[in-house]
């Protein structure tokens, strides 16, 4: 599929995206600052840089875009699209880190949350589930979470 605007234009339209700091993950953090958690950004665990560290509950989370990292059912994601084998490599390539840093925190004996971009845009989807995530971080036998699924959330 053929790019609608030039080389120069494309590339400035994508270095304005940020890898940290986005919407979704001020308002996350937000949320949980609300119900009175405190954090550490730009914390490392091991090698691993999650979003958002909770030390004291051992708790690492990452908020995901759902385009970037391919949220399954999401319409966020874009997944019917004609992509090239790059762009295909480089979703691919996301989903096997996320898979592969997860484990390895779990390893480590961290509990690993995972918040999608989705839930953060409807403001009653993000306080249902900031208030699940409150429940899990509370609950130390779980050890993964991931947010609600997208057919919940009103877009």
């Amino acid at each position: 599929m053929a790019d609608i605007v030039d080389k120069a234009t494309r590339s400035r339209m994508m270095s304005g995206i940020r890898s940290s700091n986005t919407k979704p993950e001020i308002l996350t953090r937000k949320a949980l600052h609300k119900l009175g958690y405190r954090f550490s950004l730009d914390s490392k665990v091991g090698k691993i840089k999650p979003d958002i560290v909770l030390r004291k509950h051992k708790v690492a989370i990452f908020v995901h875009g759902c385009y970037w990292h391919q949220h399954e059912g999401c319409k966020l994601a874009y997944s019917n699209r004609n992509y090239s084998v790059k762009w295909l490599k480089k979703f691919s390539d996301n989903k096997g880190r996320d898979i592969r840093v997860t484990k390895q925190l779990m390893e480590q004996g961290w509990r690993v949350a995972v918040i999608w971009e989705c839930v953060t845009r409807d403001k009653e989807a993000l306080q249902r589930e900031t208030s699940n995530l409150d429940k899990w971080i509370g609950n130390a036998k779980k050890p993964y979470y991931e947010s609600v699924s997208k057919n919940e959330v009103n877009l």
